[in-house]
Formats: structure tokens, C-alpha cells, sequence
């Protein structure tokens, strides 16, 4: 099973900067790259369970780094 998803950001430099803070914790069978303004994350998975489970934990990273980026900005 493959899933994909994309995620909409402000700017192409918000998105790059929550690349570069997921990208080192994730396992081959994921990859996260930037197309303009968009984030854009692509896993393969044996189940609907285990992607579902990669998901929730790279999304919980993902929403950490967003909040990150927003106190900077502040």
C-alpha cells in the first residue's frame, strides 16, 4: 500500500523547513519533499494499519515542527 499526501504551507521556505525536520527520523519506506508551497509525503506500508500508524506518528512531528516555526515567527 502506498499513501500520499499533501500538505498546503504558507511559503516554499515553511514548507522546507518542516522537510528538514522530519526528514531525519524517517525510515526508508518514507519520503517527504517540497513541490513549491506544498509539502508532500509519500509512504509504503504492508497494511492500512502500519501506514496508518507511520502517519499518525509523522503528522504528531510534523504538527510539533509547525509550532516550532510559528513561536519563532513571533
Amino acid at each position: 500500500m502506498t499513501v500520499a499526501i499533501r500538505h498546503a504551507c504558507a511559503s516554499a521556505e515553511s514548507a522546507e523547513h518542516l522537510r528538514r525536520a522530519v526528514v531525519a527520523d524517517n525510515p526508508a519506506y518514507v519520503s517527504v519533499t517540497v513541490e513549491g508551497t506544498e509539502l508532500i509525503v509519500r509512504l509504503t506500508a504492508r497494511s492500512a494499519a502500519s501506514a496508518r500508524s507511520t502517519l499518525e506518528d509523522l503528522m504528531a512531528c510534523l504538527a510539533a515542527a509547525e509550532r516550532t516555526r510559528a513561536a519563532s515567527d513571533a
